[in-house]
């Protein structure tokens, strides 16, 4: 929706504000229009909204599950998300704090020689690239220069450094999934192990001190149970990066974007005049940033194979060779020369050695139709499974999703016996290029439930798949 009305000047915070009582600066400009970007990046909005609607858009204590004179800290990237959380809860009686963490240092882990005498990096990776994928300076200047634009004090400011954390708890097991076949998500890693819980280890443990991010999503603390509900904003939806997030972590938490689209997210930063209110998304693995050749990257930290992985038709012939499984992931074009039709990725792992990769003709080839999933010890939110909602499901309420930004599926939901505590689920339509080691997560309606890594898969016209 685009807002539109007459520019007027934020009038001052009363009293009762927390230490961020100056409102920006206000800069007369003429009106402008800024691009969005993501889904609407070919489309213009206007930016200019009025007083009104800006209070309107502002969520209330009660509705972030708040209290007068509580403490929040802030979690601020540098990105207009993470700033337009902090501008808005400028509005509110609390007393703010801003953290800014430093999870990767290429300094650090892209050197071979920066680190040697620490045996917790396994450091091998020398980048060829002078400019960092992931320049962490640039976005600490740019907390600085955003807290100073809206009056917080400097002493309200701080970075901590989590590189290690980062290396031990996300990336490192990454690799190893990377470098036995899978496909893992090191962002909802970084979530479970890095945002919400090593950062929140640097909070005080008073009970009514909170942790803010910029991240789509909602914590309804009104029912009982801090409870994760999807975002407004379906396209910006960011529950699935949050389903390992335990009900302890919700508690502390709150998600002051989940009831605003992106598109007002942007006219807000530009109604405060924020200094990054038309930065550009990041994009890539979470702080890693994007790699131009990510097989090439990932490759310096992993054990070359020990036999020569080939790539194979469903008939057995050798079609071709590859690097490492890592280059590839399910439903992936593999570019083969000398073929006169598309192949994709449909299994990987397979073979004597268990390094090789099955291709099949066409993206909609049944072995990519992914019709039941089986994952690993399941996260459940709140402890143990609602058996009462997964299993009486008879408004088909229960969706799952194995990717960011798909369209979730209906599903049925039932609990292996097998002593894993994984699940099984079944999908009312078939999913394609779902791959082992990727997370699968569950919502009932928009209530996040949880989720678990995928260990095997099952798609039309075969049996049991299981990969690396």
């Amino acid at each position: 929706m685009v807002l539109v009305g007459k520019r007027t000047i934020l009038p001052g915070l009363g009293p009762s504000a927390g230490p961020s009582r100056i409102a920006a600066r206000y800069v007369p400009r003429k009106r402008i229009r800024t691009p969005v970007y993501g889904y609407a990046s070919r489309r213009s909005i206007a930016t200019t909204v009025s007083q009104r609607e800006v209070d309107s858009l502002i969520p209330s204590l009660e509705d972030l599950g708040l209290q007068g004179g509580d403490d929040v800290t802030v979690a601020v990237s540098g990105g207009v998300d993470s700033a337009t959380t902090l501008r808005m809860l400028c509005e509110l009686p609390v007393n703010l704090h801003v953290i800014f963490m430093r999870n990767w240092d290429p300094l650090l882990s892209e050197s071979p020689s920066s680190r040697a005498d620490d045996s917790s990096y396994s450091l091998s990776y020398q980048s060829n690239n002078s400019k960092s994928g992931c320049q962490w300076e640039r976005d600490w200047n740019d907390v600085i220069s955003l807290t100073r634009s809206i009056g917080i004090s400097q002493d309200k400011v701080r970075l901590v450094d989590l590189s290690k954390e980062y290396w031990s708890r996300v990336f490192e097991p990454s690799i190893n999934v990377w470098e036995g076949g899978g496909t893992p998500n090191p962002d909802v890693d970084c979530n479970r192990e890095i945002k919400f819980g090593a950062l929140m280890e640097h909070l005080p443990k008073r009970p009514r001190h909170f942790l803010a991010t910029g991240h789509y999503g909602h914590v309804d603390h009104t029912s009982g149970q801090s409870r994760l509900m999807r975002a407004k904003d379906r396209t910006k939806d960011q529950t699935y990066y949050l389903s390992q997030m335990s009900e302890s972590q919700l508690n502390r938490t709150i998600l002051p974007l989940g009831k605003l689209t992106k598109s007002t997210v942007r006219q807000l930063a530009n109604y405060w005049n924020l200094p990054n209110a038309n930065k550009e998304e990041s994009m890539g693995v979470c702080f890693i940033g994007e790699r131009g050749k990510f097989g090439d990257f990932i490759s310096q930290y992993t054990s070359p194979p020990t036999t020569q992985g080939h790539i194979v038709s469903l008939s057995g012939e050798v079609l071709g060779e590859h690097k490492g499984l890592w280059y590839y992931t399910i439903g992936q074009r593999a570019k083969i020369a000398n073929q006169l039709k598309p192949l994709f990725v449909a299994k990987k792992g397979v073979g004597k050695d268990n390094n090789d990769i099955l291709v099949v003709p066409g993206k909609d080839h049944p072995m990519l139709k992914c019709t039941s999933l089986t994952t690993g010890k399941f996260h459940w939110i709140h402890g143990s499974c609602p058996t009462e909602l997964i299993v009486n499901d008879i408004e088909r309420k229960i969706n799952v999703q194995d990717r960011y930004r798909i369209s979730p599926v209906f599903s049925k939901v039932r609990e292996l016996n097998d002593g894993t505590s994984g699940v099984i689920i079944d999908l009312l339509e078939p999913l394609s290029g779902v791959s082992p080691g990727q997370v699968a997560a569950i919502w009932c309606g928009d209530w996040c439930l949880g989720s678990g890594v995928i260990r095997d898969t099952t798609c039309l016209g075969q049996e049991s798949v299981t990969e690396g």
